[in-house]
This record gives structure tokens, C-alpha cells and sequence, in this order.
């Protein structure tokens, strides 16, 4: 078999989050299979030209959504947004019945298409991370409104705050899900999210401009964040952004490794992350938000 790295790890990921028995992908005379090929108990092809498909098989049935998760897959291998292993080779295929073209589409408008297909990927996996996202949502473009950022910027704030943790779908269960501290071996695989995310936003055209906010979103102030270690605005205002806003939604709805805070307790451990974490006039800002919020309650 060639190298078919980046597209071996995907199927792997597919595989996994869609609890499949196999999944066998097959482009003229060259193919990728995961599984046992040979369990066909409710098998489904999906064709993407004469020549070419996707298989895919397991025990209970393929439900409407999944169908939608692998089309989108499809829809990149299409766009040849995934490498076939050789240096500068893409593959590029013609159309898929219900995937819609670029040609067709506005750049926000396919957007939408593929943030919807992603965001239901994060509620089928974990509903909590998908509740969370939305309120990420809510304070990122509170805070970027406040910041003065521009249309164009907030929009963009907007959707990576959505699939900021779209890197957890390759993460298993039995650790997003853990009641306790996790060790620091789990830790670091939790860790890994940003850079998956970033690999996955990156593959669609569309989601490339915001792939960087969401790679840099654990980013600290102080340079004692990841991936990287990134310092002061070095890190993209966006992604300094949704920092905070992810901050503020964890700590006001708790999570179950982490007690809520009230508010005023939230402020107060704002303060002291004032140019550590976040940068100084963002929590300005933020506070401002919260304490409106507050009196309108």
C-alpha cells in the first residue's frame, strides 16, 4: 500500500466515532480498508464517480446523520483537500448527488453547509460539548463587539468559536466523559484537540481562514499555554478571544471534573488571570459583559 497517511488517519477517526465494522474506500485501482472487509451484515456504497466509492458496514443501521458525516469526507476527497500520499498529488473527482458544489454556493453559505455537518458531528458525540460551543458562541462575540472588531472578524470569531472543540471527536469517551482530575497521560491526549481540529478545519477550503484561531485557542497570555507557547499578541486576537469566552462559559456551567462559580467569584478569578492568561484589556471587557448580564437578570 502507498503512504496514504493524512487520509489512513481519517478513516481510522471515521471509524471510530461511527462505531463502524469497516470502512473501505476505493478510488480506480487504489483503496484504503479498516476492519474486516468481510462482515457485510448492513453494508452501505456510497458512489462518488464510475470508478470510485466509499464502503462502509456495521451492525445496527447507518443512520441519515452518518450518512451526512461521510458525505462531507467525500466532499473533501472531491475538492482533493486530502493528500493521496505522493508529494504533490490530489485526487479530484466529479460531483456527489446531495453535496453541493462551490461553484454553486456563496463562500458563507458553504460555510453554513459544512459548520452544520460538523457541529451535529460534535452533538452526536458529546451533547455537553456541543451546549458548551453555543455558549462559547455567545460571550466570543459579545467580547469581539465590545473590542470593536469588525464584520468580517467577528463572523469568523463566530464560527471557529462554534468548532473550537471539534478536535475532541477523535477523543475517546472514557476520558472526555471521566468524573475525576484526569492523569497526565490523558491529559495530554486531551491536548491534542486544538492541533486535530486544525487539521480537520483546515482540509475545507471554506474553514481554512478560521483553522488558525482554533489551533491557538489554549494559547495564554503569558506564553505558558499550547500548543505552542505563544505570547502576548503573537496569538491572533480571535483566538485570545474565544480563550476567554471558553473560560467564562466552563466556569459559569461547571463541568464534571469543575465546580460552577457565580459570577462574582468568576470576576474576582478574571482579576487575577488579568495578563497571565488573557490579555488586560479583554478581560476589561469581558467583565464589563458579565456584570451587564448580571443586572439584566
Amino acid at each position: 500500500m502507498n503512504n496514504y497517511k493524512d487520509l489512513e488517519t481519517e478513516v481510522n477517526i471515521l471509524k471510530d466515532f461511527l462505531k463502524l465494522d469497516y470502512i473501505f474506500v476505493s478510488f480506480n485501482d487504489k483503496a484504503v480498508a479498516v476492519g474486516n472487509k468481510d462482515d457485510n451484515s448492513n453494508n452501505l456504497k456510497l458512489n462518488f464517480n464510475e470508478y470510485s466509492y466509499i464502503e462502509v458496514s456495521r451492525k445496527e443501521k447507518i443512520s441519515e446523520n452518518d450518512i451526512n458525516i461521510l458525505k462531507f469526507f467525500i466532499y473533501r476527497l472531491q475538492k482533493g483537500y486530502l493528500e493521496n500520499g505522493d508529494s504533490d498529488a490530489y485526487y479530484s473527482f466529479n460531483g456527489l448527488n446531495g453535496v453541493k458544489d462551490e461553484i454553486y454556493l456563496t463562500n458563507k453559505k458553504l460555510k453554513d453547509e459544512i459548520a452544520k455537518i460538523l457541529l451535529k458531528t460534535i452533538e452526536t458525540k458529546d451533547i455537553e460539548t456541543y451546549e458548551h460551543s453555543k455558549g462559547v458562541v455567545y460571550y466570543s462575540k459579545k467580547i469581539a463587539k465590545k473590542y470593536n472588531l469588525n464584520s468580517d472578524q467577528i463572523i469568523d470569531i463566530e464560527y471557529a468559536a462554534l468548532l473550537h472543540d471539534i478536535g475532541k471527536i477523535s477523543i475517546k469517551e472514557h476520558i472526555l466523559y471521566k468524573p475525576t482530575k484526569l492523569r497526565e497521560d490523558e491529559f495530554e491526549l486531551v491536548k491534542k484537540h486544538p492541533e486535530i481540529g486544525y487539521k480537520i478545519l483546515s482540509t475545507s477550503e471554506p474553514l481554512r481562514s478560521i483553522a488558525n484561531f482554533v489551533l491557538l485557542h489554549h494559547e495564554w497570555y503569558n506564553g505558558m499555554g499550547y500548543p505552542y507557547g505563544l505570547k502576548g499578541d503573537n496569538i491572533p486576537i480571535e483566538a485570545q478571544i474565544i480563550s476567554i469566552a471558553d473560560f467564562i462559559e466552563t466556569s459559569l456551567q461547571g463541568r464534571n471534573y469543575l465546580e460552577r462559580k457565580e459570577t462574582e467569584d468568576l470576576i474576582n478569578e478574571l482579576k487575577k488571570l488579568k495578563n497571565i492568561k488573557f490579555k488586560g484589556e479583554l478581560v476589561d471587557k469581558a467583565i464589563e459583559i458579565l456584570k451587564e448580564k448580571e443586572k439584566n437578570v
